[in-house]
């Protein structure tokens, strides 16, 4: 016993040495040379070989798999970044193009309108609790001689009219507020109003007072600034008919009228300062502009 305590350590790297040198000897016999000794250290052998072989093999495969997982989360990261950037810089090209259309549409408007023209840009929207644009602001005022009145239209068609100023800017009465009426004629048959906004919270809508129960209109049809009273240029769009009600008395009939231009969308707009007749020349540029 005091032989094995004092021999202890060096008896078991012995053992720790020599053991695994038969294990691996009888391994590498062919089989015909195996003999009783070589086949008992297979058979303890090959089931700890096979338990380690699949640990080794597992944890390979979820060592390998972190490893993959971590490179597709940054790959993801990547992409997702690229994705975003590319997504940014799309949108402000397709901004760009708005952008450069509208100023070219204006800017056919502007050669061929018979009329002194200004142009604008919107600085603010007056909104309702309903959503709706009450007004919009423009960056003109009375530093630019403007007048309360004068009437404001783009490219699409009449805005409204400006209505009070302060300063550098000015505020515009849209055409389906109540307090706006506009001279109009029916493109197609010549019949003659006056489009009244309704002041409508839920939709932009004006009605067509005075228009005889006998003129016969449908919807579709559009209408043009008529010219009368001097106030507005001919030939502007004003709008769309979009419901025509006749009663079985009276004079006239019901006409209602989806305005010519999208009031959310505005974004520079014309304040006209001449008030020539115009009709002829705004309608060609109408052409020019739907080709």
């Amino acid at each position: 016993m005091s032989f094995l305590s004092r021999y202890k350590d060096v008896i078991v790297c012995i053992l720790a040495l020599v053991i695994p040198f038969f294990f691996l000897k009888a391994n590498l016999k062919e089989a015909d040379r195996l003999n009783a000794v070589d086949r008992v250290l297979l058979t303890i052998s090959t089931p700890i070989q096979w338990a380690a072989t699949a640990v080794i093999e597992t944890v390979g495969d979820v060592w390998s798999d972190y490893i993959f997982l971590v490179g597709v989360n940054e790959e993801n990261d990547r992409l997702r970044f690229d994705n975003q950037r590319l997504r940014a810089e799309n949108n402000l090209y397709l901004e760009t193009e708005q952008e450069v259309r509208r100023l070219r549409r204006m800017l056919t408007f502007r050669e061929t309108f018979g009329a002194e023209l200004k142009a604008a840009r919107v600085v603010s929207r007056g909104i309702s609790e309903q959503f709706r644009i009450v007004r919009i602001t423009i960056d003109l005022g009375e530093n630019e001689s403007l007048e309360k009145g004068m009437p404001v239209a783009t490219f699409d068609g009449l805005v409204g009219q400006v209505n009070t100023f302060a300063g550098g800017y000015s505020d515009i009465l849209l055409t389906v507020d109540r307090k706006s009426y506009v001279p109009v004629v029916v493109q197609r048959n010549g019949a003659q109003g006056i489009l009244r906004g309704t002041g409508d919270l839920e939709r932009y809508t004006g009605e067509v007072d005075y228009l005889l129960r006998s003129d016969e209109v449908r919807e579709g049809d559009q209408l043009f600034t008529s010219g009368a009273g001097g106030k507005f240029p001919a030939g502007i769009l004003a709008g769309r008919i979009v419901s025509v009600q006749r009663e079985s008395l009276g004079l006239f009939q019901k006409v209602v009228v989806e305005p010519a231009v999208n009031f959310s969308r505005l974004r520079e707009v014309f304040v006209i300062f001449g008030n020539s007749d115009a009709e002829e020349r705004v309608i060609r540029a109408r052409d020019m502009q739907s080709r």
